[in-house]
């Protein structure tokens, strides 16, 4: 399969996720990028808890809502039609804050697709 076209609408969603997520990389046949569509309502947390990725880069692009992420170099607000991009090592939350009007809409691409090394980072402990 040379091409795809994927609906994200057309997918099963994540079960157990505290917002709709779906895996897109599968079903467009691809195999050296991660992508997934979130979307979340108020107060509501893209899936991950306050992590970090030790060999994954991130960039999650807004569709629509204000997408707010938590780091230690403080809090970013991520309007729709922007990217937000997360170098490995680098402690991120994403999330959609519970007094938001609407809902978030991201697709969040990650390389390389590595399963596992999301890492559960403890601002605390540091």
């Amino acid at each position: 399969m040379d091409y795809s076209v994927v609906d994200p609408d057309e997918l099963e969603p994540i079960e157990d996720r505290d917002c709709d997520l779906r895996l897109m990389s599968e079903p467009a046949g691809l195999e050296n990028v991660a992508i997934n569509r979130f979307r979340a309502e108020p107060g509501e947390q893209l899936p991950l808890v306050y992590h970090y990725h030790e060999q994954q880069e991130e960039a999650f692009i807004v569709q629509s809502g204000t997408l707010h992420v938590e780091t230690p170099d403080g809090e970013y607000e991520v309007p729709a039609g922007s990217v937000f991009a997360v170098r490995p090592e680098a402690p991120q939350r994403a999330y959609n804050p519970e007094n938001a009007e609407t809902a978030v809409e991201v697709f969040a691409i990650g390389a390389p697709p590595v399963s596992g090394d999301a890492v559960k980072y403890e601002p605390d402990a540091e």
